[in-house]
């Protein structure tokens, strides 16, 4: 049971939990649409789990969790999308920005897809790269616009903005490990454990910052 319960999942279920209480009669579709998601996201964090060793036992592409992980890489281009667009989309460029990105995402993704010599077996690297990237860019536009805006906004209550921090130091975190991973991989080339702790530190940055937004959300919908 232990071997189910790594920092990853723990962090999901915190903010599934959390998704489930704050979010469930939310008025806005984009905020429930969250607790699907999030489910999805633990099931096949948490299934992806017992793969690994028969992988380890037999290394092709068809024992690998590749399959699954693609799979949740298409529903996060959409949920994420479909969030920023919410925030963002009502601007000309914001929603330039999205359909751009979104368009390049998808097209990258199918062609990933069906260029990969294992299909959906082979992760599509390249296109979570883009998408980081993306998805980084999305997030300081929206921050842009909330600078550009002269109404008064209270941040440590403002739901949205604690959901666009989240992301925004997941996939800058992430895009800075990709880009520089063969040099951190050369600092201590006998452990490379300490890029795990990174990983970690970022993924429990993401759903820390979620489940606050979550409880704003709810705390915002309960007073209104």
């Amino acid at each position: 049971m232990t071997k189910y319960l790594t920092i990853y999942t723990t962090a999901e279920l915190i903010c599934l939990i959390s998704a489930v209480v704050c979010l469930l009669n939310a008025k806005a579709l984009q905020w429930r649409l969250l607790i699907p998601f999030l489910l999805i996201t633990c099931l096949i964090e948490i299934g992806a789990i017992p793969l690994k060793s028969v992988y380890k036992a037999n290394p092709i592409p068809s024992n690998s969790s590749a399959w699954m992980y693609n799979i949740l890489l298409l529903l996060q281009m959409g949920v994420f999308t479909f969030m920023f667009y919410n925030l963002i989309g009502k601007y000309l460029a914001g929603k330039f920005l999205i359909v751009t990105g979104f368009s390049v995402l998808l097209l990258l993704y199918i062609y990933e897809l069906f260029t990969n010599v294992s299909g959906i077996f082979n992760y599509n690297a390249t296109t979570y790269a883009a998408m980081s990237v993306v998805f980084v860019v999305y997030s300081l536009y929206y921050y842009y616009v909330l600078l550009k805006n002269e109404e008064y906004a209270e941040l440590k209550y403002m739901s949205e903005f604690w959901w666009v921090t989240g992301t925004l130091f997941f996939f800058f975190g992430t895009t800075a490990v990709n880009l520089f991973y063969t040099q951190l991989s050369k600092t201590y080339p006998a452990d490379k454990l300490y890029l795990v702790y990174i990983s970690d530190v970022l993924i429990v940055i993401l759903y820390g910052c979620w489940s606050y937004a979550f409880i704003c959300k709810r705390w915002i919908t309960s007073n209104k």
